[in-house]
């Protein structure tokens, strides 16, 4: 089977010796960066006019990122060059041609971190249950939430996670190394009914090939197609053929859901451009949506507009039993929030509520 290089790229470490070219953009930025250089004492030469070479050693790349980023402004250092090889190999035309911008290493040496997590299988899945309305404790789905995990097995936030990641250019190892590990979680914890996995459109690569690890994997570990639906996840570098790419996993029996239905102004066309099985209600329209008018008509709307296009409804963030009387109320097919249970592993047991609504509900999903 084929591999997409740039989403099964594992990095490597960054090394511990060599030798390092720089290549400031202007002179006087050159100038700061040999003083700074000489105040803390990091040994270096000139091998050419407007070139600085450092040998390394351990520890040097983070300590001279340090000094680069109280040196140079953003776009200095972004602009500077730079070139990692070999310590006895002289250096050619053809290789100062070839120098990286310096920003690229920077954003590499502060992002090791992430990319010794991802080497390391240092992530960990938590489920979060999706609800029946009407009968919250009957689980219809489980959404899967990437954490990663430090040296002393502390959660790390997925909002750390990936900024770094995108940073760092390590977003496409990342997100498939995320799927990955909710399927191998899932199965671990025996779940049954639907998975929902984060996918974010900006990091496929090769539509091609992207996800075809993702597919392996939920063949590998017995979990038939139908019982996974990626969340498509709001993204500013969509690839340009993501209706394309969705249709043609949904055609191999994957269903697609659409996450934050109601943020920002494309989501409507998303929508219509998508056609997804599931849109989920964003959680900044449902929180409160019982006492706020605007709220509540829009949202209303929603989801009348959903069950025409017989796409099945999740209100997501519900915290409060008033938010979630209002929701059932007016037809939401499931609901996902505090109320029925936080992220954990293993996944927790939603409660049972109260609710006027239930009584005109036939038992199970509606």
């Amino acid at each position: 089977m084929h591999r997409c290089k740039v989403c099964e790229f594992q990095p490597a470490p960054l090394p511990d010796s060599g030798r390092l070219y720089i290549a400031p953009p202007v002179a006087h930025a050159e100038g700061r960066l040999l003083t700074a250089l000489r105040r803390a004492e990091i040994p270096f030469d000139e091998p050419a006019p407007g070139t600085i070479g450092l040998d390394l050693r351990p520890g040097l790349l983070p300590r001279l990122v340090d000094e680069l980023g109280a040196t140079l402004g953003p776009l200095e250092i972004q602009n500077a060059r730079a070139l990692l090889t070999d310590r006895d190999r002289p250096i050619t035309v053809a290789d100062l041609a070839a120098m990286q911008p310096l920003g690229e290493l920077v954003a590499r040496v502060r992002g090791e971190w992430l990319a010794e997590l991802i080497r390391e299988d240092r992530l960990a899945t938590v489920f979060q249950p999706i609800v029946c309305s009407g009968r919250p404790e009957v689980v219809f789905a489980h959404e899967c939430l990437l954490r990663g995990l430090d040296r002393d097995g502390v959660p790390i936030p997925p909002g750390r996670l990936y900024e770094t990641a995108r940073a760092s250019g390590l977003l496409f190892s990342l997100d498939r190394a995320a799927r990955l590990r909710a399927i191998k979680s899932a199965v671990e914890q025996g779940l049954s009914g639907l998975i929902f996995i984060n996918f974010n459109p900006a990091s496929i690569y090769d539509p091609a090939f992207c996800l075809r690890s993702t597919i392996a994997a939920t063949a590998e570990a017995g979990i038939a197609p139908d019982r996974v639906v990626f969340e498509v996840v709001e993204s500013d570098e969509a690839h340009a053929d993501l209706p394309g790419i969705l249709a043609r996993y949904r055609a191999a029996g994957f269903r697609v859901a659409l996450d934050d239905l109601g943020a920002g102004f494309g989501s409507l066309n998303r929508l219509a451009t998508l056609r997804p099985d599931f849109i989920k209600v964003d959680m900044d329209l449902i929180q409160g949506v019982d006492r706020d008018s605007y709220k509540a008509g829009i949202t209303a709307k929603i989801l009348e507009m959903a069950q025409r296009l017989g796409v099945g409804t999740i209100a997501e963030g519900v915290e409060t039993e008033r938010e979630y009387d209002w929701v059932e109320a007016h037809g939401v097919d499931y609901v996902q929030g505090f109320l029925f249970g936080r992220p954990a592993c293993p996944p927790p047991v939603p409660r049972s509520l109260p609710s006027r609504a239930r009584a005109a509900l036939a038992n199970g999903c509606h």
